[in-house]
């Protein structure tokens, strides 16, 4: 700790005697002392994804580089309205706000869940078990439990399932699509039909002579 203050110390210098302790600097003072915890718990670095939540704050990005005073982070849909994707914006954070507010730090795996409702008739309750259970593996995922319950005038089945967080995009939709396929609620989609091949005739070309065989040459039994 004591050789990073010192690698920064030059700056500090620069800060405390020219300008002094101004209320204009002190956001870049508290980025700077914000570096040298972050660098020293370890506990957000480049690579890992992670949700800034605070007052009028809701950032859910992964890190791509921590520098002195920011942060430079990729933007990542929060699920509610998109998917959890990279949406292809950069957002400089002030370090002071990773140390100053609530960080979600994302593991290289997150537990999610899918929610399917099935209304009356109900069918057969172990086939919807058991077609939850196949959409979650069939979509690469690690199966966690699956439970059926019913609520006022349909039946919850509710699948929770783990999955990478780098390969983490709308896998709820997913699997909903594949339960309700397996189940039979809905029929699967129609593959496309080739297209009929149209037979072409030869072409003849403009002077040919048109071969035709005499009907007294034709071929007959005797």
């Amino acid at each position: 700790m004591a050789g990073e203050i010192l690698e920064y110390w030059p700056i500090f210098s620069i800060l405390f005697s020219s300008m002094g302790i101004s209320f204009v600097f002190k956001d870049y003072i508290a980025d700077l002392l914000a570096t040298l915890v972050i660098k020293k718990t370890k506990d957000i670095k480049p690579g890992n994804r992670i949700k800034v939540t605070g007052v009028g704050v809701a950032v859910k990005a992964d890190i791509m580089d921590i520098g002195i005073l920011r942060t430079t982070v990729m933007e990542v849909g929060d699920g509610e309205r998109l998917p959890s994707i990279r949406t292809g914006r950069l957002i400089k954070l002030p370090n002071y706000m990773l140390i100053n507010n609530p960080v979600m730090i994302y593991g290289d795996t997150i537990i999610d869940e899918a929610v399917a409702y099935v209304p009356r008739p109900y069918p057969d309750t172990q086939m919807l078990l058991d077609s939850m259970r196949d959409a979650i593996i069939t979509n690469g995922h690690g199966l966690i439990e699956v439970g059926l319950y019913q609520k006022d005038d349909r039946l919850v089945i509710h699948g929770v399932f783990e999955v990478k967080t780098s390969e983490m995009a709308d896998e709820r939709s997913k699997i909903l699509r594949d339960f309700l396929i397996k189940s039979k609620q809905t029929a699967a989609p129609e593959a496309p039909k080739p297209e009929a091949k149209q037979e072409t005739k030869p072409e003849i070309k403009e002077g040919e002579a048109k071969v035709v065989i005499p009907l007294a040459n034709a071929e007959r039994d005797d």
